[in-house]
């Protein structure tokens, strides 16, 4: 016995339907799973930020204990130091000057320099940073301090600066991070090569970039470079780039330092833009 017509008609539409319904609902689940993909990507991404952001607590604690520290130590320091610095100038002052021990003399009065120096920049890493913000011209700040560098002949310098650019600082604190980086790349030269200066404007950003044709820094020591009492020099006492970074911090930028062994370094200093 056959179905009459009717009922074969309706049976076919509702199989048309059941179609399309199961078509809708494969492109649903599809979109559901790109929208979980998405999803497991973006709470990878906060997972990545939030355990970086923990680990520069972290850091900020250890430099902060390393900072009350080093206070104390300096100071310590400074009174017997003064002591030292006072004798020694009484026995030069004692001694005729065809005294050979003038010169032992001298070395002492020249070490306790070389301390008082050490424990100058301790003391002002440790010391909570009192910025004056306003509205700078990068150019002018980057002028100013090239003024302070006698850079060797050989080197040359090429700037390549917006001169729109002006970013919300303290202009004397900001002088101080670019003198810092600027004497780094300048030792880094030895004397021959360039070092390049750019300030580029980048939405709310302005990006001031020092880079150097030196020596470059190794791999396992880039991640070392700002913090404190790390250097590689013979004399440096690792304060300059940790007390750079400290500055940027306090302004609300970021410093950061991209290197190729033998090919320079490169700093990059992003602060805020200055409406």
């Amino acid at each position: 016995m056959s179905n009459p017509p009717g009922d074969v008609q309706t049976l076919a539409a509702a199989f048309k339907e059941l179609i399309r319904t199961t078509q809708k609902m494969e492109e649903a689940y599809r979109r559901l799973e790109e929208r979980v993909g998405q999803l497991d990507l973006e709470l990878a991404t906060k997972n990545r930020e939030l355990a970086l952001m923990r680990e520069q607590v972290r850091q900020k604690d250890r430099l902060a204990a390393v900072g009350e520290m080093a206070a104390t130590v300096a100071h310590e320091i400074r009174n017997p130091l003064g002591g030292i610095r006072g004798f020694a100038a009484l026995l030069a002052r004692d001694l005729d000057a065809a005294d050979p021990r003038q010169r032992l003399v001298k070395k002492i009065v020249v070490g306790t320099q070389e301390l008082d120096r050490v424990v100058t920049e301790l003391l002002e890493y440790t010391r909570p940073l009192q910025l004056r913000l306003a509205p700078a011209s990068c150019g002018a700040v980057i002028e100013n301090a090239l003024s302070y560098v006698q850079f060797e002949s050989p080197i040359k310098i090429t700037k390549v600066i917006e001169p729109t650019a002006l970013v919300l600082a303290d202009e004397e604190r900001l002088r101080q991070v670019l003198l810092n980086i600027l004497l780094n790349a300048a030792q880094s030269l030895n004397g021959t090569g360039e070092i390049r200066i750019t300030v580029q404007a980048n939405g709310k950003f302005v990006t001031i970039a020092i880079a150097d044709t030196g020596r470059g820094i190794d791999r396992e020591q880039l991640d070392k470079v700002f913090s404190p009492f790390f250097t590689t020099k013979e004399k440096g006492t690792g304060l300059g780039l940790a007390a750079a970074a400290k500055i940027v911090d306090a302004h609300g930028g970021r410093l950061e330092a991209t290197s190729e062994p033998g090919k320079g370094a490169t700093f990059l200093i992003h602060l805020l833009r200055a409406e």
